[in-house]
Order: C-alpha cells, then structure tokens, then sequence
C-alpha cells in the first residue's frame, strides 16, 4: 500500500472503459485531475485559487489494468514547490492497493510558497524529458491529421478552457487512427486474437481553446522497437494555430487471450519502418 495520504476515492463505471474492457486512459486523466484537486485541497488551496492552477505537464505510466467495478483510491504528494509552480506525484490503486497508474504532475500557479514535501522516486525508464517535440506546426509536416472536432463543454474546465480530460479523450480516439496508419486497424486486430495497449504519456500543455473551438490533432510515428511503437500527438486550435498539447506515448500490442505483450506483427513493422523515414 502506498505511505501517501489518499487524496480521491471513486469507482470504474461501465462508461470509463472502452472496446479493450479496461478503463480508457481518458477517464484515468479525468480522475487523476479530481485528485489533484483534493492534493490542493489538502494543502489549503481555496476553491478559486484551484481553479486558476494549470496543469503545465504530465507524464502516465500505465502499469496495470482496471476494469468496470473496481474500486479507484488516488494517493498523492508533493515532490518540489516554488513560487508559481509545484510537481507532485499521483497513485492511482485498485481496491487491491495495487499501483495500476503513476502519474507525474507539473502544475503552475496560485499555490502555497511550501509545503510538506514527499520524496520523488527514483527516474523510471521510458520515454525521456522532451520526447513530445516542438508541437509547432511547421514541424508537424510529415504527421498525418487523425482528429479534427468541436471542444464541448463536458471536456472543459469550469472556466471553459479545454481541460487535461478533454486532451486525452482526443488521443484516445487517435489511437484508431494510428494504427491504421501502421496497416493495423481494429478489425484486423480481432481477426488475429490481438489487442493494443498505450504504456506511457508525455503531454506539455499549452493553449487551452474554449468550449466551441475547432481543434485538430496531427500524429506521427517517431521510432519502433522489436515491441513497442513510439508516436507523438501534437493538438491545435484549427483556427489560430495555437499548440493546445504536445505529447510522446509508446505503446504495444497484446495477446487478446493471456494480455501478454507479442512482437509487432511484420506488416506493422514493415509500416512503421516507412512512417519514421518521412
């Protein structure tokens, strides 16, 4: 179990997961932000001071699954403070006490000048600092627009700024999209007994378009290994250019039967391998 005190407490709902029955990484953001919410809580935030702290960088590493009727208990601590911006670390734990998601958060804004810290662990492997990239369009000319819709409401912040779930909820449908890029759309999975699973988020968090916006999100194969494929989803204000979220994942496909990870099948390989000589 963890030694952080537990800052939110919920429930997988049928709603939270997604064709792969585990909970879509969405609704892990969406959660992990209530949780930040009660770290600030917990650390004498006002209720309108909390609404102007921004979420300025996250990094998820998603360990294990969690399915509809779990129990979700989010443990949280801060890591370092300073004036104007804080990080802190997120547990997100099954009713098991197992770790199923790590989140880092970079968070910038009204926030206490000290607070009771906790120790960070140690560096974990993954993606490095920075793998998200420039996020500029005159960078992206060789990514491949996968989203391109209308900011709703229900994926804002209450002060109508597209919010980290609102984000996530946009690479979660890329997902499908990139591995069509990769000859591996979601019927061929099926036919093949196999399944894909994201490992890893980096996300740098810039503008924040309001509920109404045109948004689209460009993406791109940055490198493959023997089993896992690196990618970078950049997001912008269709309309002014604004980066609204730069992010680097990494993900793999799974064996639909024992979840284990398999090799990339040689058609993804062939695919990807085409993709990062662009």
């Amino acid at each position: 179990m963890s030694a952080l005190p537990i800052v939110y407490r919920g429930y997988v709902n049928p709603w939270d997961c997604d064709e792969m029955s585990h909970m879509n990484v969405q609704f892990h953001v969406a959660k992990a932000s209530e949780a930040f919410s009660g770290l600030l809580a917990s650390m004498g935030v006002s209720r309108d001071d909390r609404a102007a702290v921004r979420v300025a960088r996250h990094r998820i590493r998603f360990l294990k699954e969690m399915h509809v009727s779990d129990l979700v208990a989010i443990h949280g601590g801060v890591t370092r403070i300073a004036e104007g911006g804080m990080e802190a670390v997120l547990e997100v734990r099954n009713g098991h006490g197992d770790l199923c998601v790590a989140v880092d958060v970079g968070a910038e804004g009204p926030l206490p000048a000290s607070a009771e810290l906790v120790a960070a662990g140690p560096d974990a492997p993954g993606l490095p600092e920075g793998a998200e990239g420039e996020g500029t369009l005159e960078a992206a000319a060789a990514f491949e627009e996968t989203i391109r819709n209308v900011v709703q409401a229900a994926h804002c912040d209450p002060d109508g700024g597209l919010a980290p779930r609102g984000v996530m909820a946009r690479f979660s449908e890329a997902q499908g999209h990139l591995w069509a890029m990769l000859d591996a759309p979601r019927a061929w999975q099926r036919s093949q007994y196999l399944a894909t699973a994201t490992l890893e988020y980096r996300i740098r968090y810039g503008a924040r378009p309001k509920a109404g916006s045109i948004v689209r999100l460009l993406t791109s194969v940055a490198a493959a290994s023997a089993k896992t494929i690196r990618f970078r989803h950049w997001l912008f204000d269709a309309e002014t250019g604004e980066m609204a979220a730069a992010a680097a994942g990494a993900a793999l496909f799974l064996d639909r039967a024992s979840r284990k990870a398999v090799p990339l099948p040689d058609r993804v390989a062939a695919a990807a391998a085409k993709l990062i000589a662009r």
